[in-house]
């Protein structure tokens, strides 16, 4: 592989601190990989002296495969981790007690439901998520309980406190422990310092601009004796802050350490000229694109293709227009399938692109991300509707006895189990065989049996007015939008309700509806080389021939529940620049029924001279 002379001058970098500022598609895992090889074969340091840090453990076990292929016989020496996996194992060496790990959220979930329980007196946390997430964000800021806490915080503050608690006692430890743990080993324990600095020498990491304050603190610990640091990201890329990460540890970066050696990887050999000078362009509105260490980036690709913007109707028909777009693109022998990615802000506007890609016999795939029909919002409905449309739909009633709290709790399904097994009958027939004198259970029972009833026994213009019956009824819009995990930016509970309805108005009775969701669950990740539907943030990272950047309206990118425009800038930028070949842009006049006005950034991006219309 031929490097160029930025890149030579990072891989060749030996004793000190080196900030690598690495834009899109300029080769910096590659040059991260075979600097780590040139230090053993031309420095001769120690593989085992070496560890290299990165996110997660996708993009870990990419530089070990990598490592493998230059140096087979050292590469299982050089510690690759990703930066829980590290924090893990100085735990594990240094920590007086034998700490579990909790591996699943619903092991967090109920230590909060146990505390929730001893202080109400009553079943499940309904805001569960929204105190996991306040609880791990300040854990990942180095926020202890009662420390900085606002007035409207005192009630999260208590069960955080308390969930610190019911772990120590449990002697288990989270994945945010991981970090916050090994980090007060290192501040506090001089031999494990020392250990941790004499056994790594020479430090790697991997996408720095997403580190948080915890993390930059493991490795100032770590690399402060050797002072041999070795950084690569992109302040430009940095699109986590929501959850804690800061872009400010790579920019203050030569205020930390000495004699900072600052290096340019700024030739992109992903896209052609066209997206780059594009993406160059947008990116000049970006505070980070103003200061002295940071440069455009170079194209190593010809012109290709201008990036084109068009304006659609509505959501539905952006989604079926860049289905016949991506017929025509894949027809024309250009590109397969599997070369094209659809690149939206929210889950609930891939919803539009699953339906059209299904209706139009065009094969997808949902990446790493959760498909419409098992989003929790959408399961409820769904199962309220099939359990309306088969009463003895066992596991739909399972899903939503308790949904919203009713205060149904295990032992309540445990009693109606119980006698269907015994009788004979569905759980449905069996809860109203069960002992009824608990206030809760005949209160919860009786709205149960109300809602089932009106939805069998009442004609409906459509399956759409079930949905609409239903949302109103048991107020699921609140019920859902209290339970919002560390997501909550990348989806919007309400908007995928809204979608549900619209896709439900075409239908007059549930069973069809019902048959054709089933039809649709099945097709969905079948096909492994279909059109790759996900959020902007799942795509970091990758890249593809042919990118939709989607519903660039304003509210939706940048999105409303962000008051963080540089973010979401960033974002943007980070979806332009997964484009090799194509990049096409698009907005809608109206979504789910409402007046949008266009993304400001539409105008950043084109200085508007024209508008393709539909």
């Amino acid at each position: 592989m031929e490097f160029n002379d930025n890149q030579k001058e990072a891989i060749n970098f030996y004793k000190g601190c080196c900030n690598v500022i690495a834009s899109a598609g300029s080769g910096k895992t590659g040059v991260l990989v075979n600097r780590i090889a040139n230090l053993i074969n031309t420095y001769h340091v120690s593989a085992q002296n070496i560890l290299a840090i990165t996110f997660s453990k996708k993009a870990k076990d990419n530089i070990k495969d990598r490592l493998n292929k230059l140096i087979p016989f050292q590469s299982q020496s050089v510690y690759v981790e990703t930066f829980h996996s590290l924090g893990y194992k100085i735990c594990k060496m240094f920590s007086d007690t034998n700490y579990k790990l909790i591996s699943y959220d619903w092991q967090k979930q109920k230590i909060l439901n146990d505390i929730y329980r001893s202080k109400y007196y009553d079943n499940e946390m309904e805001n569960i998520n929204d105190v996991l997430n306040y609880i791990s964000i300040r854990k990942n800021n180095l926020i202890k309980p009662n420390q900085s806490v606002k007035v409207d915080d005192k009630e999260f503050n208590w069960f955080y406190e308390q969930y610190e608690l019911a772990k120590q006692k449990q002697q288990v430890m989270d994945f945010d422990d991981m970090l916050t743990m090994s980090c007060e080993i290192l501040s506090t324990n001089k031999e494990a310092l020392d250990y941790c600095q004499n056994q790594f020498q020479f430090i790697l990491v991997d996408e720095v601009q997403d580190i948080n304050k915890v993390q930059y603190k493991i490795i100032k610990l770590i690399a402060q004796k050797n002072q041999n640091l070795f950084v690569v990201g992109d302040m430009l890329q940095n699109v986590f802050e929501w959850r804690g990460s800061s872009n400010k540890f790579v920019i203050n970066f030569q205020n930390d350490w000495k004699n900072v050696k600052t290096i340019n990887l700024n030739t992109n050999y992903r896209s052609s000229k066209d997206i780059v000078d594009f993406a160059n362009h947008f990116a000049k509105h970006l505070p980070e694109a103003k200061i002295s260490d940071y440069k455009d980036a170079i194209a190593d690709k010809s012109i290709f293709k201008k990036p084109e913007y068009k304006i659609y109707k509505n959501e539905f028909e952006e989604a079926n227009g860049i289905s016949k777009k991506i017929n025509e693109l894949v027809s024309s022998e250009s590109y397969n399938y599997n070369d094209i990615a659809i690149l939206a802000r929210t889950n609930a506007q891939l919803q539009n692109f699953e339906t059209a890609m299904f209706d139009n016999g065009l094969p997808y795939q949902i990446i790493d991300g959760i498909t419409f029909t098992d989003r929790k919002e959408i399961k409820i409905i769904l199962s309220y509707l099939r359990l309306a449309d088969n009463l003895n739909d066992n596991e739909s009633f399972e899903y939503v006895y308790n949904k919203p709290n009713r205060w149904l709790g295990k032992k309540f399904l445990d009693e109606v189990s119980t006698v269907a097994k015994n009788k004979k009958m569905s759980l449905y027939c069996g809860m109203f065989k069960i002992d009824r004198r608990n206030w809760k259970f005949k209160k919860g029972i009786d709205e149960i049996c109300t809602v089932i009833n009106h939805l069998r026994e009442t004609k409906f213009k459509s399956v759409k007015y079930q949905i609409k019956y239903l949302r109103d009824k048991l107020k699921i819009d609140e019920y859902v939008s209290s339970d919002i995990n560390e997501d909550q930016i990348d989806s919007d509970k309400i908007e995928n309700l809204n979608s549900l309805e619209h896709m439900a108005s075409k239908y007059k009775d549930v069973k069809s509806f019902i048959d054709y969701i089933n039809s649709l669950s099945k097709e969905n990740n079948k096909k492994q080389n279909g059109v790759q539907l996900m959020t902007i943030h799942k795509a970091k990272g990758l890249e593809f021939p042919v990118v939709f950047l989607v519903g660039l309206d304003q509210g939706i990118l940048p999105h409303r529940l962000n008051d963080n425009i540089n973010e979401e800038m960033r974002l943007t930028y980070v979806a332009i620049t997964r484009a090799e070949n194509e990049l096409y842009c698009s907005s809608t006049k109206s979504m789910y029924g409402k007046t949008m006005d266009e993304s400001q950034f539409v105008k950043l991006m084109f200085d508007i001279k024209k508008k393709e219309k539909t």
